[in-house]
């Protein structure tokens, strides 16, 4: 049987384990995306616009879609379509990218969420 104390302890380990991973996942939310194709920045939007766009890479069109601050290419020209399957962005520092028609979407702004930083 559990005492009392056994409890307190287990609620207590619970509690900051679940605070700790909230901590460790987080991440600041972005403020824009930066479309960039074939190397080159292509544009800017704010991802609290919910909009749909068309940006011409080395394939082809590629759809890229903003909605509830998250950005997602729809449809691409790609064999694989790799790039639509790979979700939503939307925290800063975060990418998605249509490599064979050189497509890249990265959020920007906020305080960043990073990995490590170096000098």
């Amino acid at each position: 049987m559990f005492t009392i104390a056994d409890k307190g302890l287990i609620a207590f380990l619970a509690i900051l384990t679940i605070f700790s991973y909230s901590m460790a996942s987080g991440g600041r939310q972005g403020v824009e995306i930066r479309i960039e194709a074939g190397g080159k920045q292509v544009g800017t939007h704010l991802l609290r616009k919910d909009s749909v766009f068309d940006v011409k890479g080395a394939l082809g069109t590629s759809r890229i879609s903003i909605r509830s601050n998250k950005a997602s290419f729809l449809s691409s020209p790609c064999r694989n379509k790799v790039c639509v399957h790979q979700g939503e962005i939307g925290k800063n520092g975060q990418m998605a990218a249509c490599l064979p028609n050189k497509v890249v979407i990265r959020a920007l702004g906020g305080d960043g969420d990073y990995d490590a930083v170096t000098r």
